[in-house]
């Protein structure tokens, strides 16, 4: 066995020890009759409103993989790929959905891995950044209230934002950077994981990548990822008016923001499960939000999370049934499905 498959299953294993860990105290905290009596409470437009915006978001992130990928592929596909990555990531781990984005636009609309890591990697740092700009501004609103949190959110803030300063000068003088780097991860023997070397695939892609285009799909990207963002925000609130939460909007705003940014940290799988909602037990009360129910909500979230994958993957067999077999003959392949 090689060591970093070695090392990824053992960090796996971990990773669903601590979720089991923090999910199985919530749930031994909520009390049953509540969670059953959450039925009662749920109030259907904000329901509907959940897995509307849900849905959206899934569309739209395929329409921003088709922008930014620049070359032509079929938007069908490429939403189909998502549902998939997204299902992976969401029901497994960020990994296997990303490989699975990586594999199937590779082998479906013959992106090479360069590329398709590049916009993914851009992806991530627009998304982080549309992350970080609300947060500055539910920071400033809440500042009063977080005296607890103080030091970690400017910490967290300005760390954050020294990394954007790093990966603007990076894209200013890209080519002596990614030289610097490659070198440091020859010279500490780190080529030898394969995620490494597939992260070196996406350096040369952008080394390669002309000045303007490369400023052009950033700025692009980072727009989409905005609007995005603004789409997950009304997502979290509905879900959570959904469920009778009683909290300010602009509180369900800023733990949003926190529960995002630990998103990008390697140590969610199942799609956070366990760490979102210890996390938000915690925030939640530092506002004031009763904790009467509260744990029952945050159940009847969870479940609600998973529902709203289940429904997005509707779309797979309907790719498959209707719409593959149509791309298929366009392109002049024999349909398997006839005779």
């Amino acid at each position: 066995m090689s060591t970093d498959r070695r090392f990824n299953i053992i960090w796996n294993i971990l990773k669903i020890l601590i979720a089991v860990v923090l999910a199985g105290s919530v749930i031994l905290e909520t009390d049953l009759h509540e969670l059953m009596a959450l039925r009662e409470q749920i109030l259907l437009p904000y329901l509907i409103a959940t897995f509307v915006f849900y849905s959206s978001l899934t569309f739209f992130k395929a329409f921003k993989y088709q922008i930014l990928l620049q070359q032509q592929t079929s938007y069908s596909r490429i939403l189909n790929i998502v549902v998939m990555q997204n299902a992976l990531s969401n029901f497994v781990a960020n990994s296997v959905g990303m490989a699975s984005y990586l594999t199937l636009l590779k082998v479906e609309e013959k992106v090479k891995m360069g590329r398709s890591g590049l916009v993914f990697l851009i992806t991530k740092i627009g998304d982080l950044f549309a992350v970080w700009v609300v947060m500055i501004v539910s920071t400033a609103l809440f500042w009063v209230w977080i005296v607890e949190l103080h030091r970690i959110v400017v910490a967290l803030e300005t760390i954050i934002g020294a990394g954007f300063t790093i990966f603007f000068a990076a894209l200013l003088y890209r080519r002596p950077f990614i030289s610097i780097l490659n070198s440091l991860l020859q010279r500490f023997r780190l080529t030898r994981f394969s995620f490494v070397e597939q992260g070196t695939q996406v350096l040369d892609a952008f080394a390669e990548m002309e000045q303007g285009s490369i400023l052009r799909i950033v700025f692009v990207a980072f727009g989409l990822s905005i609007v995005n963002y603004m789409v997950t925000l009304l997502w979290m609130v509905a879900s959570m008016r959904a469920l009778n939460l009683q909290a300010d909007t602009w509180v369900i705003v800023f733990v949003t923001g926190v529960l995002q940014l630990f998103s990008f940290l390697p140590v969610n799988i199942f799609g956070g499960l366990g760490v979102t909602e210890v996390t938000s037990l915690y925030l939640y009360s530092l506002f004031g939000v009763a904790q009467d129910g509260l744990n029952a909500i945050l159940v009847g979230w969870r479940v609600l999370y998973y529902l709203a994958n289940l429904f997005v993957l509707i779309y797979l067999p309907f790719y498959t049934v209707f719409i593959e077999p149509h791309l298929k003959q366009a392109q002049g392949t024999p349909d398997p499905h006839t005779d």
